[in-house]
């Protein structure tokens, strides 16, 4: 592949590791009219999976977006390292980053968080994928160190993040922020998602264990940190529902989950339950 005048990027700083990294060659798995998946093959990597995103696309936090020209198709190869991303004749460098992992305060997150549960349970049912209750057992679980009933539901549902991965996505990353994420919570999840759902799945669960989300999901909970108004809520949480088919009410769904059951039993647990 011969270098060519680079296009600008903007990338997450998530995946600065990979882009900053060695170069290495890696391949679109699948990809789509707003996105391309990168497979990346270095063990301990950031991310399994790099998401090459038009400007149109959700900002997912394993994501760079490409400025001027198509996306790398399936099965092409696409250089990354030493600061740009190389495909098909072009060439692109991050001109600007962006940082997925919202600063807020996880004790007004905690505070808050029973506005978000009001706004969720005023949404119709069909904007979930998974029924409500189920997701709210299951973010409670994870607040108090069970992994089983995760472990139990990873990669169910339809699509390229299933509504269960959400769900958990969604408590890991509220988890993560406010400080109440185990160690080997996050590696059963972790060795679990590696081989019962998708790659794009797996890598957004683990992101979402180091706290970091989509811009719609952090601008919910940067609203509840500061404690804003609710039309200031109501108007973020529309913007984040407005994501993906379910997807974006299931996240949402295990973000008010944890918050609040941590409001409930605010006291950490010390050890986690593996099934």
């Amino acid at each position: 592949m011969s270098q060519t005048q680079a296009s600008p990027a903007w990338a997450s700083t998530a995946i600065g590791d990979l882009l900053c990294g060695r170069c290495q060659d890696t391949t679109v798995r699948a990809s789509t009219k707003v996105a391309s998946y990168l497979s990346v093959p270095s063990p301990g990597a950031s991310s399994g999976v790099i998401a090459l995103l038009s400007e149109e696309a959700v900002r997912l936090p394993i994501g760079v977006v490409l400025a001027n020209g198509e996306l790398p198709e399936a099965g092409s190869t696409v250089r990354i390292g030493n600061g740009s991303l190389v495909a098909e004749g072009r060439t692109w460098r991050p001109v600007r980053w962006w940082d997925p992992r919202p600063h807020v305060s996880a004790e007004a997150l905690v505070e808050n968080g029973g506005r978000l549960l009001t706004l969720i349970e005023q949404e119709p049912s069909a904007c979930f994928g998974l029924i409500l209750r189920d997701a709210f057992a299951l973010a409670d679980a994870l607040t108090n160190g069970d992994a089983g009933p995760a472990l139990a539901v990873i990669g169910l549902g339809p699509g390229l993040t299933p509504a269960a991965d959400d769900v958990i996505a969604g408590a890991l990353a509220v988890l993560a922020l406010c400080e109440r994420l185990e160690g080997q919570l996050t590696s059963l999840i972790n060795a679990c998602s590696a081989t019962r759902t998708t790659a794009l799945s797996a890598a957004l669960m683990t992101a979402a264990s180091r706290g970091q989300v989509i811009p719609q999901a952090a601008s919910v909970m940067a609203v509840l940190s500061g404690d804003g108004p609710s039309d200031r809520l109501s108007s973020a949480a529309a913007h984040l529902f407005g994501v993906g088919a379910t997807s974006a009410h299931d996240l949402c769904a295990g973000m008010a989950g944890v918050l609040v059951a941590l409001d409930r039993a605010p006291t950490p647990a010390h050890a986690v339950k593996s099934p």
